[in-house]
């Protein structure tokens, strides 16, 4: 289990995250916001590597900031991820194995060929990472991350990189480990959080805006989102910013929008889906906070 008690984290007199406090248990959890919402601050305190400015994060009652303990029960993955260009993904696998620790010499050896599989890079495990593109090297940090079956995964914006046939195989290597460990992803492809994650946590202005699951998201703009079907010239004389969806039909453009009252008078509500609830979301409390600082 992966506990935050009232961590935050303050510059000065500015909360980059303010005091926040959550429990996960084994499987996969979505991390979303928008940039400069805490997210990297959040993956950061629960990874260990910075210093909160309250409260403590823990694995099973143990604090992350545990020294040696802590770093071989955590795998992290930035969203950028810095490598030693003349190491191979092998040798690179086997020195993070070796600072882990925790397994004898044959072990880590058949961890690291089972990792280089699972990530699809065994072909290509003796070329310098110099070599690699960006996708080889996103594959090659979630495997790091995976060396020693760590307790906490925590991988920012995991599928950056990779193309669709990888994307499948990373979401099928994920939902095998969650069977065993916690695994927050931090992302702005709402499609991986549906198809991978059981929960989402939303941060907004470094404050928690939601903790649970993601159908529960789809309320926000329950009773809200509104459709119609509008003429072309109707369409393109619109404050199309506004606009969730626009896909054309035989008849004109298709709109979807979140507002409280009716757009058009032949404006009619709509079922919200999870992605159109969480921009209800994020929307409300920018529009807030903009409104204030006018």
């Amino acid at each position: 289990m992966l506990a935050a008690y009232n961590i935050g984290k303050k510059y000065k007199q500015i909360w980059a995250l303010e005091p926040l406090s959550f429990r996960l248990e084994r499987g996969i959890y979505g991390l979303l916001g928008p940039n400069g919402a805490g997210k990297s601050t959040l993956m950061r305190l629960l990874a260990g590597l910075m210093t909160p400015s309250t409260g403590e994060a823990t694995i099973q009652g143990v604090s992350v900031r545990n020294g040696v303990h802590a770093r071989s029960r955590i795998g992290y993955v930035p969203q950028t991820f810095q490598l030693y260009p003349n190491l191979t993904a092998r040798e690179l696998l086997r020195h993070t194995a070796r600072l882990k620790g925790g397994a004898s010499h044959a072990e880590q050896e058949k961890e690291v060929e089972r990792l280089l599989c699972s990530v699809n890079l065994e072909a290509k495990a003796d070329r310098p990472t110099r070599t690699y593109s960006s996708g080889m090297v996103k594959r090659l940090g979630i495997a790091q991350a995976l060396v020693g079956s760590p307790d906490v995964i925590i991988v920012d914006e995991p599928t950056t990189g990779l193309d669709p046939e990888e994307r499948l195989r990373l979401r099928n290597l994920l939902a095998e480990v969650a069977m065993r460990s916690v695994i927050l992803l931090s992302t702005h492809i709402l499609s991986d959080v549906e198809t991978s994650c059981k929960e989402a946590i939303v941060l907004t202005n470094g404050k928690l805006r939601y903790n649970g699951p993601l159908n529960g998201l789809s309320r926000y703009a329950q009773g809200r989102l509104w459709q119609w079907e509008a003429s072309e010239l109707e369409w393109r004389s619109m404050a199309q910013e506004r606009l969730l969806a626009a896909r054309r039909t035989a008849d004109g453009v298709l709109c979807r929008t979140i507002a409280d009252a009716p757009p058009t008078p032949y404006a009619q509500l709509a079922e919200p889906s999870m992605e159109e609830g969480y921009l209800a979301l994020i929307t409300d409390r920018e529009a807030r906070l903009h409104e204030c600082a006018r």
